[in-house]
């Protein structure tokens, strides 16, 4: 049985008088490429960054990994990763320049190179970020 990574129960969001996000349900599985599409205003980020645990929900269910969102923040934090909508890397330093810049930031000791390789850009570890076409960034 494929595990559920993602479980989402009635999820509510509100601002005041606004619903930004008004009662969703999903289920993603292991190994799914799910997207959440629909018009400005719709409530994509907000769900999104409430599955993050960025954002508090007003009501509803959300297990991510097996982890309700208020409980297991810390745990979910540690295993998942997220691509912001908007990435503002360093154009004009290298791919691995970048990588040192952003692990020291959260104080990660990485190993550049074997991350360099593992993503397949060993060819690309001296290219400026600027260079790279949209879906090497």
């Amino acid at each position: 049985m494929v595990e559920t990574v993602i479980e989402v129960r009635g999820l509510v969001k509100r601002y005041g008088d606004l619903i930004a996000v008004n009662g969703i349900d999903l289920d993603v599985r292991a190994g799914e490429v799910y997207s959440i599409l629909g018009p400005n205003g719709a409530g994509k980020t907000t769900s999104v960054e409430i599955m993050e645990c960025l954002r508090k929900k007003t009501s509803g269910e959300v297990r991510i990994l097996g982890h309700d969102i208020q409980k297991g923040q810390k745990e979910i934090k540690k295993r998942i990763g997220v691509l912001p909508q908007s990435f503002n890397a360093f154009d004009y330093l290298t791919v691995k320049e970048n990588i040192d810049y952003f692990g020291g930031l959260f104080d990660k000791r990485i190993a550049t190179d074997e991350l360099i390789e593992a993503v397949q850009l060993q060819d690309k570890r001296n290219v400026w970020f600027t260079n790279l076409s949209g879906g090497l960034k």
